[in-house]
């Protein structure tokens, strides 16, 4: 399956010692170059004139505790020219005396840095304004996102961008991760791993299908979509942005190899976004970019989420829906959902139909990944994925 983890990585000498030294670390994520993406270019002391300047975007908020692993990763790309633009967000926790004390290792390592930000008494801004402020303060043609609290494989930078340059500046480039602690998120960082190209754009609707840690675009493509939203922490900024890329016409594409370290813990930022914001702009997607070329559809599961997912359509699109489609035999012996609002009855039936024509396409509001029944029940079925069903979860 595309994007599965490689059982080696963490085997090799990539990494760099707190005192600038190369030295062996699991933690920066060593490993040979990404074969898909051909091989990395050497490591260069000074700028070349045919490489074009990357610059590692890190938007920081109290993440002094990960911060050194995060500033070796950088150094340690094998990638020249290079810039470190970090952007410190209010830290409390002495994230900014990290940054300072490193300055001259990122000289030595031939890498330059862009330091702004500091305390505000007006507190952090989010995510999204410091990302933004990164970028501004940066200088280069190509953008790779890192947070604080994570690291990179030191071939990350070559890899993506040798996967750019032969795509198109269009693409947002994603990888596979590796997370910490291992079993974090199983189900979801299975999918993320999972998704093929071809379901980078078509399971969008779940949730950005590049981990936004793992992005890599150019500066004209950032800059051509005005930045992340800067509406303020608890904001999916990364979700928000994802959506007006696709919706702009944007590509997606991802190396299926895990360069990036994806850590996950009680204080990330993320952790602040509700589920109620991702999941508004997720139905704000499904309006806007899906739903208006469909003269009907139907929704398989008339359980919780299938019925939470009707509940908070426009009335014009619940009109649009023409059953539920469910597995369940109390359901389907019910066989009726009565709409109390539009005082209408919706039918329940049989997931089988989905193969006819009259029921497609039908949005599946089953989490993917933990009914083995219901991938069986899909398979049996024969059906495209994007022409006969799309899944929301």
């Amino acid at each position: 399956m595309a994007g599965s983890m490689s059982s080696d990585v963490g085997q090799g000498t990539c990494g760099e010692g707190q005192d600038g030294s190369r030295a062996p670390s699991d933690e920066l994520m060593p490993g040979p170059c990404c074969p898909t993406a051909g091989p990395a270019e050497p490591a260069e002391v000074g700028p070349s004139a045919s490489a074009p300047l990357v610059s590692v975007i890190v938007p920081c908020h109290n993440a002094a505790r990960w911060l050194d692993e995060c500033l070796a990763s950088v150094r340690a790309q094998t990638h020249r020219p290079l810039e470190l633009s970090l952007w410190d967000d209010s830290s409390s926790d002495g994230s900014a005396s990290i940054v300072e004390a490193a300055r001259s290792l990122f000289q030595e390592a031939g890498v330059s840095l862009a330091f702004g930000g500091g305390s505000s008494s007006s507190g952090p801004l989010g995510c999204g304004a410091a990302k933004n402020r990164a970028v501004r303060q940066s200088s280069g043609e190509y953008l790779c996102f890192l947070d604080a609290d994570d690291t990179m494989r030191c071939d990350r930078v070559a890899a993506q961008l040798h996967v750019l340059l032969s795509l198109g500046p269009d693409h947002l480039v994603g990888s596979c991760v590796r997370r910490e602690p291992e079993d974090a998120q199983p189900r979801y960082t299975a999918w993320l791993n999972g998704v093929s190209d071809a379901q980078l754009k078509l399971q969008c609707l779940c949730e950005c299908t590049v981990a936004m840690p793992t992005w890599f675009c150019a500066r004209s493509l950032f800059d051509g979509l005005d930045g992340f939203c800067e509406a303020g922490p608890g904001t999916p900024e990364d979700l928000e942005l994802f959506y007006r890329h696709l919706r702009a016409g944007g590509s997606l594409a991802k190396v299926p190899e895990p360069l990036v370290m994806y850590r996950y813990h009680e204080q990330q930022q993320s952790r602040g976004v509700s589920a109620e914001a991702i999941w508004a702009l997720r139905i704000a997607e499904l309006e806007l970019a899906f739903l208006p070329r469909l003269q009907s559809f139907s929704i398989w599961s008339a359980g919780r989420d299938g019925k939470r997912l009707y509940r908070s359509l426009s009335q014009e699109n619940r009109r649009k829906v023409v059953a539920f489609l469910d597995v369940d035999p109390g359901k389907l012996a019910a066989g009726l959902y009565y709409d109390r609002e539009q005082k209408v009855h919706v039918p329940i039936v049989s997931f089988t139909c989905a193969a006819q024509a009259e029921y497609q396409p039908t949005i599946i509001c089953v989490k993917q990944g933990m009914y083995a029944a219901f991938e069986e029940n899909l398979a049996s079925l024969q059906l495209t994925e994007g022409q006969h069903y799309w899944h929301f979860q």
